[in-house]
């Protein structure tokens, strides 16, 4: 593509005054750029050399090097997440490192040409969409004045438009402490903090850790942050490092208007380092991601201009925290519009499988089971085709198999959503829940406590605790169950089958005026409840799939259900024979 003509010429550009460029100008120079990026003498012409944002990374005139530097570092920074490196691998054997053929490329990452080109389209637009909306940034805030273009000529003018979405920056946190050879801790946190993000974020953009770095030890207003690395979030914080503690603080800030989005404080004993720092770093990277998407979807924007990110971001944001009925099915509502925009978008199939699944575990939905799920896993198997490693998807899968009942096969699915993200909290609680189950009662409790040492304030908290709570009744502690389950109606008081566990955990601890109490709560709810019904009828497994052990244990919280006052089944047809 020839140069754009403007009245600076290359004169304007080698004063640094680089030229206003229109979106499809833009566009097109970005993918000449890209196919001649190993001949860098057909770069010199490319009218990307008179845009902002190269201008911005070259001392004196831009040149094609600073080009290719510019795609190059972009790209491998925006498909830094674990499912978008297949992403950067089909660029970068197109552009950057070509193969000799595409057809030679798809083979050598074991994609089928379809799947390949689509990554390649896909790898394009978000490359292009991100340095379009860098130039936009810069046009509005680096351009001097002297030099915008006047409002009155007909030379189209960029519109700035909003930074992209979950777009983060993790600056190095300060050390607190007065002893420097813990930098590396302190540096450590953050550097896995960064890979983490990456990997629970699909689609976002995390500034690299060499370019956050570059902020250490300068204080540097947040806003002027934002503007520099053209990111809408900054996360910041401290650590202390004391003799047998560390204490993490942090903070998540709006760039654009500097407001505090969220805090937190964390704690913990130092005693084996890296476990330490992988539980801090679990924590952050689950708190922070929740945030981002609830921050996105609160945006304001008119439902008529949302696209299918904004679709998408709502959605995640409702199945975030899964505590009321309504919201599964208005999310299951959002993914579908996503869908229609975009029938290839997968975190919409991973989105309504997930969805569809918690309507069913969580009880919202007791008719129709079947074909909820049947929905979920055509769902599931569509997502699972187009991204083998999307981590929702490997969520829903593991959801699935236990929903079904195929407790086993759960527990591989769920070793490999381990794998693939340690710092999820909900895989380990489905661990839980499968290993109760299948009978290994004491190792469900240690996957259940492994869920709360690494999210003690996650919304979905609840579910683990209620989990914990059923198994610890089960192997008869039932003050310690009592706790658990107590700390699950904290953290979710609409948990209605709480407070039957905890009347029966009561009940078996001798506390029979709390376990009354409970269970008079849950039958205000509940009026018709038997122990039988409870039993049965209102699990979340197929109650003919659960083994032997389990069965067994589980006559427990029945016996404690009875004591605190619930009607059997027997003693109903009694009642009825007398009359």
């Amino acid at each position: 593509m020839p140069p754009i003509e403007t009245d600076q010429g290359a004169a304007g550009t080698q004063s640094g005054h680089a030229s206003v460029l229109t979106r499809s100008d833009f566009s097109g120079a970005i993918r000449d750029a890209l196919r001649s990026y190993v001949q860098t003498d057909l770069l010199a012409g490319n009218a990307l050399l008179l845009a902002q944002v190269v201008a911005r990374g070259s001392p004196g005139a831009p040149t094609p090097h600073a080009l290719k530097a510019l795609l190059a570092e972009t790209a491998e920074s925006l498909f830094a997440g674990g499912r978008d490196q297949k992403v950067y691998r089909v660029l970068q054997l197109t552009y950057f490192d070509p193969a000799p053929k595409q057809e030679a490329a798809a083979e050598r990452l074991g994609l089928s040409f379809s799947t390949y080109r689509r990554h390649l389209a896909a790898g394009v637009e978000r490359l292009t969409e991100w340095l379009w909306q860098q130039e936009q940034e810069l046009q509005q805030t680096e351009a001097p004045a002297a030099h915008r273009p006047d409002p009155d000529s007909e030379v189209p003018t960029a519109v700035p438009g909003p930074r992209p979405r979950l777009s983060i920056v993790v600056l190095p946190f300060l050390n607190l402490s007065t002893d420097p050879s813990v930098d590396h801790l302190v540096d450590g946190i953050v550097d896995t903090l960064i890979t983490d993000l990456s990997g629970c974020l699909p689609g976002s953009f995390i500034i690299s850790r060499s370019t956050a770095f570059t902020y250490k030890g300068r204080s540097v207003p947040i806003r002027q942050v934002g503007a520099e690395l053209g990111v809408r979030y900054v996360l910041e914080g401290s650590v202390l490092v004391e003799a047998s503690r560390v204490r993490v603080n942090v903070q998540l800030i709006d760039a654009s208007t500097d407001e505090h989005l969220w805090a937190e404080r964390f704690d913990k004993e130092r005693r084996e380092i890296l476990q330490m720092q992988d539980e801090i770093v679990g924590r952050l990277s689950r708190s922070v991601g929740i945030q981002l998407v609830r921050s996105e979807a609160g945006r304001r924007s008119r439902a008529s201009d949302w696209d299918v990110v904004d679709l998408v971001m709502r959605a995640r944001a409702l199945i975030s925290d899964v505590k009321l009925k309504a919201t599964a099915a208005e999310a299951v509502d959002l993914f579908r519009q996503g869908l229609e925009l975009d029938p290839g978008c997968v975190d919409a199939m991973a989105g309504i499988g997930l969805a569809r699944i918690y309507q069913v575990i969580d009880l919202h939905r007791l008719e129709g089971r079947d074909a909820l799920l049947d929905e979920a896993e055509e769902m599931i198997s569509r997502a699972a085709a187009a991204a083998p490693d999307h981590l929702d998807m490997l969520k829903a899968r593991a959801l699935l198999l236990r929903a079904r009942g195929r407790f086993s096969e759960a527990v591989i699915a769920t070793e490999a959503l381990i794998a693939r993200n340690p710092a999820e909290p909900t895989a380990y609680k489905e661990m839980g829940l499968n290993k109760l189950y299948l009978g290994a009662t004491r190792q469900a409790v240690e996957a259940f406590r492994r869920a709360d040492t690494i999210a003690p304030r996650d919304p979905a908290r609840w579910t683990w605790l209620q989990g914990l709570g059923r198994a610890l009744i089960q192997l008869g502690d039932d003050a310690g169950a009592v706790a658990a389950l107590s700390q699950a109606l904290d953290s979710n008081p609409a948990y209605t089958r709480g407070r039957a566990l905890i009347a029966a955990a009561e009940a078996l601890a001798g506390n029979m005026g709390a376990a009354r109490r409970h269970l008079a709560e849950y039958a205000a709810i509940e009026p018709d409840m038997t122990v039988r019904r409870f039993s049965e009828q209102r699990s979340s497994v197929p109650p003919e799939a659960v083994s032997e052990v389990y069965r067994r244990e589980n006559e427990r919280i029945l016996d404690g259900l009875r004591r605190a006052g619930m009607a059997d089944e027997a003693d109903l047809e009694h009642e009825m024979s007398s009359f």
